[in-house]
């Protein structure tokens, strides 16, 4: 077991202070009138220092029937950009575009993005077992802020999912934090009042690990916080979840060198973070340097990470869902042509026979390398194949051969097999054969394969005996009619 979570362990029976007076007012810097902090927490009611938690990182205290927990929120207009995006793209687009690609994600026809959460969280560690906490949890949402004053400030309305009728002005970003680990019954209720509103959830690794270990918190609490029982229901299983990871990689694996969101935002969105970020390696650390010292230096950078991962996952979604629609994007950022070789697999996966060879043909005209373009030319005649259109069949396996250079057998092949089943042609049969043959033999001795070469000399015994079978059938027919 690590060091970190042994500590946490022991800080586990730290609960939140109660008594007459939980919540005291506190001015920082950014906020004159005050910020909360919690009575009995270092320092509470003295001015915050350069090292509190208040001063660096503005926020709230939150209470409920389980204690209290800190809340930063922050809000962006709908024009703000995330790359070449604006935030308010995505509500042009539908969850359900990923539903025949995805199936288990549970996307029906009648989700909206206003309906959605936007969760990413930092833990104690990467795994999702009893001793791995939740420490911050981060939900975005589309939300409506109306007018207070005729300066132009707002206020959100209740953070509720909105209707076609109510359009949002703003995504706005919760970050639930736990000050120490006695804080995380209110923390997982708080998010449980917000979060169980709303229809479905978005994450990017999040049916791997956010969603799963949260589950595990909240098991591991119903019998402390019974007021938890039945809440967090939207993060079940069964309910509506996007999982953005699953569709960048079908996507993108076969260009990028990694699909994590750091890259994606770098490769896909045009964006590299500011200093202000923190390798997510280091967090479990610098959450418990800050639960022994107090100092909350490092803090700010871990809410900056956790903001940036949710705010990035709605420009991404803005992406995927126009990719997987096959939409020209506005921005300028195309797709390439190895992302247009795995959307047509996807369609083709998915029996969308049209739109996955409109893919191949896309990345055909993009691609130049010769790996590449035999991949394409392979799942392209294999789908003219399957719908038994065997002109165009040919002439793409035929294209593959004047196209890409190498040994490669597997046109060949195919042309041997039409000829001898479908043309009725043995001698045409027997020529592709034997082209192969000697592509093989021929080819530099680390590209031969020995099984392939014995493959293909059985086939040419074979057809030959079929032509000498044939002459001779014709020969006794003929002499037979003289």
């Amino acid at each position: 077991m690590s060091s970190t979570l042994e500590r946490l362990r022991r800080l586990h029976n730290l609960q939140p202070q109660t008594g007459k007076s939980i919540v005291e007012r506190v001015a920082t810097p950014t906020d004159p009138v005050a910020a909360p902090v919690l009575s009995g927490a270092p320092n509470a009611g003295h001015p915050a220092d350069a090292t509190q938690l208040e001063a660096l990182v503005p926020g709230e205290i939150i209470e409920n029937s389980n204690g209290a927990c800190y809340v930063v929120t922050e809000r962006y207009p709908l024009q703000a950009q995330r790359g070449a995006l604006a935030l308010a793209e995505l509500l042009g687009q539908s969850p359900h575009t990923f539903a025949t690609f995805h199936p288990t994600f549970g996307l029906h026809e009648a989700l909206d993005f206003r309906q959605a959460i936007f969760l990413d969280t930092e833990t104690t560690g990467l795994g999702n077992g009893a001793g791995v906490y939740c420490f911050m949890i981060g939900v975005g949402a589309f939300e409506r802020l109306t007018p207070v004053n005729a300066g132009g400030a707002g206020k959100p309305t209740d953070p509720h999912p909105l209707s076609s009728a109510q359009p949002p002005t703003h995504f706005v970003v919760r970050q639930f934090f736990m000050r120490n680990p006695g804080e995380e019954g209110a923390l997982l209720l708080a998010v449980a009042e917000l979060i169980d509103h709303y229809a479905m959830s978005v994450t990017f690794n999040g049916r791997t690990f956010d969603l799963p270990l949260l589950r595990t918190r909240w098991r591991q609490n119903q019998h402390i916080y019974p007021e938890l029982r039945g809440s967090g229901r939207l993060l079940q299983p069964e309910r509506p979840h996007l999982d953005l990871l699953h569709p960048a990689r079908r996507l993108w694996k076969r260009r990028l060198q990694s699909c994590r969101l750091i890259n994606l935002e770098t490769e896909i969105l045009g964006l590299r973070r500011s200093a202000d970020d923190v390798p997510g390696h280091l967090i479990p650390q610098l959450y418990t340097d800050y639960l022994h010292s107090g100092n909350a230096c490092a803090l700010g950078n871990i809410f900056y990470h956790n903001r940036e991962d949710i705010v990035s996952m709605v420009a991404l979604a803005t992406h995927l869902s126009r990719a997987y629609q096959g939409q020209a994007d506005p921005t300028g950022a195309q797709l390439q042509g190895l992302d247009w070789l795995s959307l047509g697999q996807c369609y083709e996966e998915q029996g969308e026979c049209h739109a996955a060879e409109q893919a191949y043909q896309r990345a055909l005209s993009d691609l130049r390398g010769a790996a590449a373009q035999a991949a394409i030319f392979q799942r392209l005649g294999q789908l003219q194949k399957g719908q038994a259109r065997w002109e165009e069949a040919t002439a793409t396996w035929q294209q593959w051969i004047t196209t890409v250079p190498g040994s490669d057998p597997t046109p060949f092949i195919e042309l041997a097999k039409y000829c001898e089943w479908r043309g009725k042609d043995l001698e045409q049969a027997a020529m592709w054969t034997q082209w192969a043959l000697h592509n093989l033999r021929t080819a530099p001795v680390q590209s031969q394969t020995t099984d392939q070469i014995a493959a293909l000399e059985h086939r040419l015994a074979r057809l030959q005996r079929k032509r000498t079978q044939s002459i001779d059938a014709q020969s006794v027919l003929d002499a037979e009619e003289a």
